[in-house]
């Protein structure tokens, strides 16, 4: 019986692949509209991509708001084909770039907010440590948090990081050093890793104004927005930190702080939720379930199934992708 099954579920996965099975209820994760050399997370998915994708998103499948979605799902009745578009973190490009394509297509979209970031008018961190390793001529950078000390190399800028795109290894000693920062960084509280990025530009020689490219959306573009018919917000906590590596306490707090600022943002309570770097556990979800929220999204990239916890949703997070391979990768889930 076991052969059996696992004959039955290849043949499953093959048929989906080959577009001979029906797309399965799904939900789409994207960050940021834009080209960029370096994106070693593939948060980047260009508009002209977007627009490719949005435009056969919505001939070839039911495009659901979240909320709905979620709704629908508890009921058992979600369409076969439901796909329900996000947004992570809370960049300009959204409501510049993104939001313009979503209403012309009228796809509805959630778009998740970091909301420390926001009101700070500053770059996510990765971003942050991203300019700073990518853009400096120094060749070390040191890290000095309470006891903690690091110093990392970082090679040659010649060639350091040219092109570094994503499922790409690090190629060079400059990629290896974003990685090993990059672990150090996330690791930190929030205040200590605010204070780590201002040494870290202050080393690097790197101004703290944010990028046009990177930068968080403004208080008026989000007040813009919060009026469009198409977007809706959800909450992504206060300061993005991986929360099952944090206290019970913190987590309340991230999450509870995470969703008041939402609110305070756009005048209205969120009442869906994703997990930052997708971190989650049976405790994380029981926190955002007392915290009120009707949905949440993992990036677990699955199909949403009739055993899928609506306070742990799958998603598939998409990139720089042609229509053709978003329905291949939508198909083989």
């Amino acid at each position: 019986m076991k052969l059996q099954s696992r004959i039955v579920s290849r043949l499953a996965r093959a048929g989906r692949q080959a577009g001979v099975l029906p797309i399965r209820p799904a939900v789409l994760m994207y960050h940021r509209i834009a080209t960029d050399r370096v994106d070693p997370w593939g948060l980047a998915v260009s508009a002209a991509r977007l627009d490719e994708q949005l435009l056969w998103l919505t001939e070839h499948t039911k495009v659901l708001p979240l909320p709905e979605f979620a709704r629908l799902h508890r009921a058992s009745r979600l369409p076969a084909r439901a796909v329900a578009i996000t947004f992570d973190d809370g960049y300009a490009c959204n409501a510049t770039i993104a939001a313009p394509l979503l209403e012309a297509h009228r796809a509805p979209a959630t778009i998740f907010l970091t909301t420390a970031p926001l009101s700070a008018g500053r770059e996510f961190w990765w971003d942050d440590l991203q300019r700073i390793v990518f853009a400096t001529t120094a060749d070390r950078l040191d890290i000095r948090s309470g006891d903690r000390r690091m110093s990392v190399e970082l090679g040659s800028p010649v060639g350091g990081g040219a092109e570094w795109l994503s499922g790409s290894a690090p190629g060079n000693r400059r990629q290896e050093a974003y990685m090993e920062l990059w672990r150090a960084v996330r690791s930190l509280e929030p205040a200590d890793q605010t204070a780590t990025l201002a040494e870290l530009r202050a080393q690097a020689g790197i101004a703290s104004a944010p990028r046009g490219s990177h930068r968080p959306m403004t208080m008026a573009e989000l007040k813009t927005l919060s009026r469009s018919a198409v977007i809706d917000f959800g909450c992504h906590t206060a300061t993005h930190p991986a929360l099952t590596e944090r206290s019970e306490a913190v987590q309340r707090t991230e999450i509870e702080q995470g969703r008041q600022a939402c609110e305070d943002m756009i005048g209205r309570m969120p009442t869906t939720f994703a997990y930052p770097f997708g971190d989650h556990d049976p405790a994380t979800v029981a926190l955002v379930r007392a915290a009120g929220f009707a949905a949440a999204c993992t990036t677990d990239p699955a199909a949403v199934t009739a055993g899928c916890d609506v306070l742990a949703l799958p998603r598939l997070q998409v990139k720089d992708w042609s229509a053709d391979r978003l329905a291949r990768e939508l198909r083989a889930l």
